[in-house]
């Protein structure tokens, strides 16, 4: 086998999800949407071990167990066989390399070594739709980030009926994400494992499910501030649910309620601005090309470094070796 790459972008989740209703298949609450990004991702270079060897994961050079147990599952379900049975050596990492929270790294990893996988067994053109399945045992967001654009996970009752869906693209509404990186010490699957003992928790999963339906309309009807708005309130309602759960998990940073702020004035003083987190500090600044430049000013005069972003694709193959990603 030739080696080859394969990459995937990570994503901005517009109405997130928290928790999950069934572990095993990595089945959320209700249903999410996402962006991904242009400037954020992970690639994984492929080739075969030599000699007969047990298949071999490595993350950013190192052998990462949480990674290996969740792409089994994956490997599981795209080949019937484990990982180690299959003979790859897959080498995988982040671009840039940083140290932050709640950029969305897992959705890009999981991507890209889900296409990575079936690429190597499969000489069949990808059906993006069940990769999404499949994407999703390895992280619920790598199953919106495998199909690219702005896309709509649908949290179903089994394997068959929760997948992703791209709904829009960079043509139908051209956002521009201004990303402030930050770090923390909480891991994501913590927080998604606590968060059913908040008691605003229920309230927290019929108001994002209603909100899917206001964030794909305003995200094809081209509306910055409605999509803009929709996400703030996401943000808050989750992280009001983590910071409420038993172990009263406060993921929001001095730093992060700093760019919120700034965020705000901006947005009085007439810029398109609007702030999303994930599970993590880090922060989105949803705004339009027109005043991108102004928003990475701002936060720039406060001290973070930013990162621009438009609307990215799905995750795809190259040539090991190559800089084209």
């Amino acid at each position: 086998m030739t080696p080859f790459k394969s990459t995937a972008n990570t994503m901005q989740a517009l109405v997130k999800y928290h928790g999950l209703k069934d572990w095993k298949l990595r089945i959320p609450y209700h249903d999410s949407i996402s962006v991904n990004t242009t400037s954020l991702g992970s690639k994984v270079v492929v080739r075969e071990e030599k000699g007969g060897r047990d298949g071999e994961l490595f993350v950013e050079g190192k052998k990462n167990e949480d990674a290996l147990r969740r792409l089994q599952n994956v490997s599981d379900r795209l080949t019937g066989k484990s990982f180690e049975e299959l003979g790859l050596r897959l080498d995988s990492g982040n671009f840039p390399r940083l140290d932050a929270k709640g950029l969305g790294f897992s959705s890009s990893a999981g991507a890209a070594l889900t296409l990575a996988l079936f690429h190597a067994v499969s000489k069949e053109e990808p059906d993006y739709t069940e990769l999404s399945r499949v994407a999703r045992l390895f992280a619920g967001s790598a199953s919106r980030t495998v199909v690219g654009g702005f896309s709509r996970l649908y949290a179903g009752k089994g394997y068959e009926d929760t997948y992703a869906e791209k709904f829009a693209d960079e043509k139908d509404f051209p956002l521009r994400m201004v990303i402030v990186p930050l770090t923390s010490p909480v891991r994501t699957e913590d927080a998604h494992r606590e968060v059913e003992s908040s008691p605003f928790f229920r309230s927290r999963v019929e108001s994002a499910a209603r909100r899917c339906e206001e964030m794909e309309r305003a995200i094809k009807g081209g509306d910055l501030r409605k999509v803009g708005e929709l996400a703030e309130q996401d943000t808050l309602e989750l992280h009001a649910v983590t910071m409420t759960g038993a172990n009263r998990l406060v993921i929001m940073s001095p730093d992060t309620i700093r760019i919120i702020t700034k965020v705000r004035e901006l947005r009085s003083d007439g810029v398109e601005a609007y702030f999303s987190m994930q599970t993590g500090p880090s922060v989105f600044v949803n705004t339009s090309e027109k005043d991108e430049a102004r928003v990475r000013r701002a936060i720039a005069r406060l001290g973070y470094k930013t990162i621009l972003s438009g609307v990215g694709e799905g995750a795809r193959i190259g040539q090991a070796g190559t800089s084209s990603d």
